[in-house]
């Protein structure tokens, strides 16, 4: 099973204006890179929505965290998404998810993201912008595939 999780207390703004906290995903109750890594979280998880999406939609994506050589590989596999570990988490197994589920988790995760921005009053960063964006995105994708 493959889990996306971000400690939401752990959200701050550096001086640059990046946000940055704990972000980590859950192979098969495995953490990677490591449990609360930290990492630029709203980028991540922008890039992490649209991986989705591009792959929901037949393709495939390389997601990389920001800080470390690490990434995951997300690809359509028979009426399912492959999410596969890269970098430092090699040993690790690849999961297969359906798409649905694996979009409300990732949908999820993004939508607390945003919600803890803007209580902070980061919710016009233009990283938010991109993430908010990306979520209405993959949310009318899966609004659209159920209907079809």
């Amino acid at each position: 099973m493959f889990r996306v999780f971000v400690g939401g207390e752990s959200l701050e703004r550096a001086g640059s204006g990046a946000i940055w906290g704990n972000v980590w995903l859950e192979f098969d109750g495995k953490s990677f890179p490591h449990w609360r890594w930290n990492d630029m979280v709203v980028p991540y998880l922008t890039a992490l929505t649209e991986g989705v999406e591009d792959a929901s939609a037949g393709g495939a994506a390389r997601v990389m965290f920001f800080d470390g050589p690490f990434w995951v590989d997300i690809r359509a596999k028979a009426g399912a998404l492959e999410v596969s570990p890269g970098g430092g988490g090699a040993d690790l197994p690849s999961c297969i998810e359906e798409t649905t589920s694996l979009a409300a988790d990732v949908l999820a995760v993004g939508r607390l993201v945003v919600e803890r921005c803007e209580s902070e009053g980061w919710g016009d960063d233009d990283d938010v912008r991109a993430l908010r964006s990306a979520l209405r995105r993959l949310a009318e994708q899966c609004r659209s595939a159920a209907e079809n």
